[in-house]
C-alpha cells in the first residue's frame, strides 16, 4: 500500500497515449506514385539500350558523298544533270603543301571527264569550275561511280548521286548558286 497512498483521491487519471504507428509512414498514395514513377524511369531509359539517340551516330546530312584521298578532301560531291552531261558539283580541298590535279571521270561514259589544278591548301567550289562529265548513262535520281584520280592519292572509285537541274531559275529565290545550262552558274538571285 505504499505508493497508492501517496495520491490524492480525486486526481483522474489519464490513460496511456498510443503512439500511431501510420502517421509515421506515408501514405498509400505516396507510395505507389513513388513505385510508379521509379518504373516509368525504369523503362523510358532502357530504350537507349536498343537504339542509341540518333545524334550519336555520324552521318552525311547533305545529298552529296564525302572522300579523303591522300591529301585531297572531296566535299558534299553530287553531279547535276544525268543522261548526257553532267555538272560536278562540291567542294574539293587541298590538304597538303604541295600543289595536286585531280580528275573527274565518269566510271562508264562515252564522253570525257574534267581536270582541276588545287594550290596548296586551297579550297575550291567545284560547281564555278565549269567542270562537266560528258556521256553520263545514269539518270537523275540514281548513283553514278565517279573515278576521282588525285595526282598524289591515286584513284578512287564513289558511288555519287545524280540531281536532277533546276527547271525555272526565277522560282528559286535567295542567295543559292544555280546550276544551268551545260556547265553555266546563275548568279545568286536577288
Amino acid at each position: 500500500m505504499g505508493a497508492a497512498a501517496h495520491q490524492p483521491a480525486d486526481t483522474a487519471r489519464l490513460s496511456p497515449v498510443k503512439r500511431r504507428i501510420l502517421a509515421q509512414l506515408p501514405s498509400r498514395r505516396m507510395v505507389a506514385a513513388l513505385a510508379s514513377a521509379t518504373a516509368l524511369v525504369a523503362v523510358t531509359s532502357a530504350c537507349e539500350i536498343m537504339s542509341p539517340a540518333q545524334t550519336n551516330v555520324p552521318y552525311d546530312a547533305g545529298n552529296g558523298v564525302e572522300a579523303t584521298i591522300d591529301q585531297l578532301a572531296i566535299r558534299g560531291l553530287v553531279l547535276v544533270g544525268g543522261s548526257g552531261p553532267a555538272i560536278v558539283s562540291g567542294s574539293a580541298i587541298n590538304l597538303g603543301s604541295d600543289p595536286l590535279t585531280v580528275q573527274f571521270a565518269a566510271e562508264k561514259s562515252s564522253g570525257g571527264g574534267s581536270e582541276l589544278q588545287l594550290a596548296p591548301r586551297e579550297q575550291v567550289d567545284l560547281a564555278t569550275k565549269g567542270l562537266e562529265l560528258k556521256g553520263l548513262t545514269t539518270k537523275p535520281g540514281g548513283i553514278a561511280n565517279v573515278m576521282i584520280t588525285s595526282s598524289v592519292g591515286g584513284t578512287t572509285v564513289l558511288g555519287v548521286p545524280v540531281l536532277p537541274r533546276p527547271l525555272l531559275l526565277d522560282a528559286h529565290p535567295g542567295p543559292h548558286r544555280l546550276l544551268t545550262g551545260s556547265a553555266s552558274i546563275a548568279e545568286p538571285c536577288r
